[in-house]
């Protein structure tokens, strides 16, 4: 399977994925997204998409330092529950294009953490904010491929 067809797919899931996933969405789409003949930080947002935290934060984690890998790690954290390291990913990657597009900066991208932090997870409002900066971050680093 392919890097896009795996990714449409994904993105037009019904829900949307979940603030505070419990499990992979699909166990089989994980074992795919392994084997994609694409970059890591490809993988990482794949693995957001079907809600595979400890692949994602796997990757993500071996990326440290560059800044779209380590805004991918704050959303991990903000999705894992960890509110305050994913403000502490936040500041690390900083000003990215794409958080400033989504939430102007890195102040309201912490105010959206604080959101999901108090929202419950059936809010279909913060789920879909999350879905478009997952997928805005998705098409930026392929971009960068």
């Amino acid at each position: 399977m392919k890097s896009a067809e795996l990714k449409s797919r994904l993105l037009s899931r019904a829900p949307s994925p979940a603030l505070l996933p419990s499990q992979p969405y699909d166990a089989v789409t994980s074992a795919d997204i392994e084997y994609l003949p694409a970059g890591e930080l490809v993988k990482i947002g794949l693995h957001l998409l079907n809600d595979d935290l400890p692949r994602a934060h796997t990757l993500s984690q071996a990326l440290e330092g560059e800044s779209s890998a380590d805004y991918w790690h704050a959303i991990i954290h903000r999705r894992e529950g960890d509110y305050s390291n994913a403000k502490y990913w936040l500041r690390r990657a900083g000003p990215h294009p794409v958080l400033v597009a989504v939430h102007g900066d890195v102040a309201g991208a912490a105010s959206f953490v604080d959101q999901c932090r108090d929202a419950s997870d059936d809010d279909g409002a913060l789920r879909e904010t999350q879905l478009r900066e997952i997928a805005a971050l998705l098409e930026f680093v392929e971009g960068e491929e």
